[in-house]
């Protein structure tokens, strides 16, 4: 199956530079092929705002499984996932964002709430951190156009995107993605 975005249009809205890549040794520990191959050629954005890669993968020491995941397990007793083989990408806000390194499937650990599935896949988060940058004029003073922002037709069309690209990814009442898409609508503001 091919990704849902390729290095390409990922520059189409980021720069090279915010691209982070990883090389094949860091890369090791992910025994999920598509998302080696994703992290290795087209790379995910690594900016403030909505997305950044966690420093220990930025410093080629990435860290799966271990203490720190047994003590969000007991945190979360009910929580069906099996954390062991877990690895932190980075944060979206105060939200940490791991990949499961055997399938690939992306989670998201809220600031207070328990772990959920966040993409079914890396290029699928990717996908809609390229949507989100793609709409930023628009809900963005900053980066707006003369025409002005519509932030409410902005978190219509993103909801709309990111539902068609992978909607298991919104199943989830606290998802990580409302929170994103509420600061789309208030202009990114709380």
């Amino acid at each position: 199956m091919s990704p849902l975005i390729d290095r390409t249009v990922m520059e189409s809205v980021f720069s090279a530079d915010e691209l982070v890549t990883l090389d094949d040794r860091v890369l090791a520990v992910i025994a999920h092929e598509p998302t080696r191959i994703f992290l290795r050629e087209v790379g995910l954005p690594d900016q403030v705002g909505w997305f950044q890669t966690d420093q220990r993968l930025l410093d080629g020491d990435p860290r799966i499984g271990g203490a720190a995941w047994q003590a969000v397990s007991r945190k979360y007793p009910s929580c069906p996932f099996d954390m062991s083989t877990w690895l932190t990408l980075g944060g979206i806000a105060l939200d940490d964002v791991i990949v499961d390194t055997t399938t690939g499937v992306v989670y998201s650990i809220p600031e207070d709430g328990p772990p959920h599935l966040l993409n079914t896949s890396i290029d699928a988060l990717a996908y809609f951190l390229h949507a989100l940058e793609e709409e930023r004029p628009e809900y963005d003073a900053e980066a707006s156009t003369d025409e002005g922002v519509d932030p409410e037709g902005a978190e219509r069309r993103l909801l709309r995107r990111m539902r068609q690209a992978d909607a298991v990814a919104l199943a989830h009442p606290e998802s990580t993605w409302f929170l994103v898409l509420r600061y789309v609508r208030n202009l990114l503001q709380d």
